[in-house]
């Protein structure tokens, strides 16, 4: 049986999405985790929000607005009835979704459409690698809020639906903002052109408003604005310190700057030179609206590099004329997907099926080693004060609930003494610069958990007692010095 055009375009559609859901079955391997998961069992079992840190030596009881609440609860009880499994496919469904509502948000350009989705993937491939992580339903949010705002004069129900995402959005992460960026821009820039119609009027300007608003209820109210600002442009510079708040490679960076610059000029000549079905003002002006600030947001850090392209796409692709997709199109995108959907069965899924399959592969895991030997090890010693590497914050909080740590992945933007980072402190005390056992003694540390070779295990390792600690474990992994 030969299939019409439309039926075919459908099969691809689907054949493409059962692709990204493969793609995306990525084992949880976010260094956050294990404080995400504690939280989503305090929220559960005491119903609490994790505001107060109650998890590290380091600035105890530091209060902060926990803006991933909502996430941290809805993956606890994942996890507590569905193992690394069923993080591992709530994953694949999330992003699976998120690219879904990008791809329906895009009118025709089946091809096209899914060039975009595929260069958003392999540019963000930083952010999407780890598997899920509470930014990734920020990512998820964006692109339905994308779907949602191209419906807006179509789907009455989308009036609804708008405030809603973002009351979700403002629970489960502080990305909200993005959502906002989105908003604003597509509404006001309705209202410009519309001044004149007074009943668009009454209808955007609370729409507008209420979209606001509607994020402010949440347990922390306007303190999550100031979380995001702290994170963003705070007094500790956190394109110095993590990794994913670093700007892109430079070659990243020339990608990002050309293909604005390409898609806005393409949109300018669209509108005032090749008027014949030119999409409206409003859309050209919207479109060119968002592209600057994601593509500023995308140079400053690594980890909005996929907001910038998803955008870019959105605006580029509803710009093109509309025209019924050719046989050879059609022939392209069968094949680009079939191409993709294989990748993720031979190469995606195996790796998964692995990682998954026991404890020690998981720890084993290729993008962050985990001290899991140790860390059953350090179970059986009694309680105490941890010196931890920062990137096993997260996993020692999650195995070692009786111990406190000195440093994880929440921290890094929080003032501590002297307005250093944590992240700073720890760096001094790991390379053992003057102060280092000072710092030691001060937070009552009872073991040193750290990697072999680091600057500290140099110092150690030939004559820990001579410095008051003693070697009580060591892997390929990890090492744990005990105070004497």
């Amino acid at each position: 049986m030969v299939l019409q055009l439309p039926q075919m375009s459908k099969l691809i559609r689907f054949i493409f999405l059962i692709s990204l859901f493969l793609i995306f079955l990525l084992p949880p391997t976010d260094p956050d985790l294990g404080w995400q998961l504690r939280c989503g069992e305090l929220f559960w079992q005491e119903g609490s929000f994790c505001e107060q840190n109650q998890f590290t030596v380091l600035l105890p009881d530091y209060s902060w607005p926990n803006h991933g609440w909502g996430y941290q609860a809805l993956i606890y009880p994942i996890y507590k009835f569905f193992g690394l499994w069923g993080l591992t496919i709530f994953n694949a469904f999330l992003m699976t979704a998120a690219f879904g509502f990008l791809f329906v948000a895009i009118r025709n350009h089946t091809l096209e459409k899914m060039l975009g989705i595929l260069a958003t993937i392999y540019f963000g491939w930083g952010v999407f690698s780890f598997g899920i992580r509470s930014q990734l339903v920020g990512f998820f949010f964006f692109n339905l809020t994308l779907y949602l705002l191209n419906k807006l004069n179509t789907r009455p129900y989308t009036h609804l639906i708008l405030p809603l995402t973002m009351l979700l959005w403002a629970n489960t992460h502080g990305s909200v903002i993005l959502g906002l960026i989105l908003i604003e821009c597509s509404i006001w820039t309705a209202v410009a052109v519309n001044l004149d119609k007074p009943h668009i009027l009454k209808t955007l300007i609370p729409l507008s408003l209420t979209s606001v608003g509607v994020t402010l209820i949440n347990p922390f109210g306007f303190r999550i604005y100031e979380e995001m600002w702290r994170h963003f442009a705070g007094p500790i510079d956190l394109s110095k310190l993590i990794a994913e708040w670093v700007p892109p490679q430079p070659q990243v960076q020339q990608i990002i700057l050309i293909s604005g610059a390409v898609v806005l000029i393409y949109l300018m000549y669209r509108a005032f030179v090749e008027t014949e079905h030119a999409p409206s003002l409003p859309f050209i002006l919207y479109s060119s609206f968002l592209i600057l600030p994601f593509a500023f947001l995308a140079l400053k850090a690594r980890r909005n590099v996929p907001f910038f392209f998803a955008v870019t796409s959105f605006a580029l692709l509803n710009s093109l004329p509309s025209k019924k997709a050719s046989p050879t199109k059609n022939q392209l995108a069968a094949f680009l997907a079939g191409g993709v959907l294989l990748y993720g069965l031979l190469v995606q899924l195996p790796q998964t099926i692995e990682t998954n399959s026991s404890w020690q592969n998981f720890c084993q895991n290729k993008s962050l080693t985990l001290p899991g030997d140790a860390a059953e090890f350090l179970k059986t010693q009694p309680a105490g004060n941890i010196f931890n590497r920062y990137e096993w914050g997260g996993f020692l909080i999650w195995q070692l609930p009786e111990d406190k740590i000195f440093v994880d992945g929440r921290m890094p933007a929080w003032g501590g003494p002297e307005s250093k980072s944590p992240y700073t402190i720890y760096l001094e005390t790991l390379q053992t610069q003057p102060g280092w056992e000072e710092t030691l003694d001060q937070y009552n540390i009872t073991y040193i958990f750290i990697s072999p070779g680091t600057f500290m295990d140099l110092l150690l390792a030939p004559d820990s007692q001579k410095f008051g600690w003693q070697e009580i474990y060591r892997d390929k992994i990890s090492v744990i010095y005990k105070h004497l």
